[in-house]
């Protein structure tokens, strides 16, 4: 075989091993959804510093919410690939059990395929647990009420009627957390008013959902370490 052809096919090689890394550092990081902002990182960057970094503008505007909400209905319904980001983040994070001032105890076993461990067959009642969760706004985190709000002035409920699924980069990975605030400085995947589960996910374009995990909404992204 010639050079160049071996040095392509390494590359080619190198690069599936890549994205295979960055799947399962995502996957595989802390359970549990987090329940209070005493668990979140705060940024601790005040009006004056962040002028002094050049001023940048991260409020996010009802105008930029109302293009979230459309974003999130250009496609068909449906489940996502359980071996996607989004299906295998979402499987993770919602298959097990919600227990009011405990939160959430992530399941031991899954239907699989392989049995036990978690599969297509997991993808359903991942969504219909998501979709509960939603609707029902109990386990949920504190978000912002604008760009680096301090841990201790964010909020559970802004009043805009709104309901979030976001994710935050940790140590770990990628962690799924609901809002029913303004989740800023995270990166937004699913937003409707809380009337409106049903009728967003019948519409949910989930080929467009993976992408979303590379912006931060309201504060400066953060990459994958």
């Amino acid at each position: 075989m010639p050079r160049t052809s071996r040095l392509a096919g390494g590359a080619v090689l190198l690069a599936a091993a890549a994205s295979t890394y960055r799947l399962l550092a995502w996957v595989n990081g802390p359970t549990g959804l987090r329940l209070t902002a005493t668990n979140h990182k705060s940024y601790g960057v005040s009006p004056v510093a962040m002028q002094a970094r050049g001023g940048e503008d991260y409020t996010v505007t009802d105008a930029m919410i109302e293009q979230y909400k459309a974003d999130c209905l250009t496609g068909s319904g449906g489940l996502p690939n359980h071996g996607s980001v989004a299906g295998a983040l979402i499987i993770k994070h919602f298959v097990g059990t919600f227990v009011e001032g405990k939160g959430f105890t992530r399941a031991s076993s899954y239907k699989g395929p392989p049995p036990g461990q978690p599969g297509k067959r997991d993808m359903e009642p991942a969504i219909e647990s998501l979709k509960e969760q939603m609707k029902l706004g109990k386990f949920v985190s504190k978000g912002g009420v604008g760009p680096f709000t301090d841990d201790a002035l964010k909020v559970v409920d802004d009043g805009k009627g709104l309901v979030w699924l976001a994710a935050d980069m940790t140590p770990g990975g990628l962690f799924l957390e609901l809002f029913t605030s303004v989740p800023y400085g995270k990166r937004p995947l699913l937003v409707c008013a809380k009337g409106d589960v049903d009728a967003m996910f019948e519409k949910i374009n989930w080929d467009a959902m993976d992408q979303k995990f590379e912006s931060t909404m309201g504060g400066p992204h953060i990459k994958q370490r």
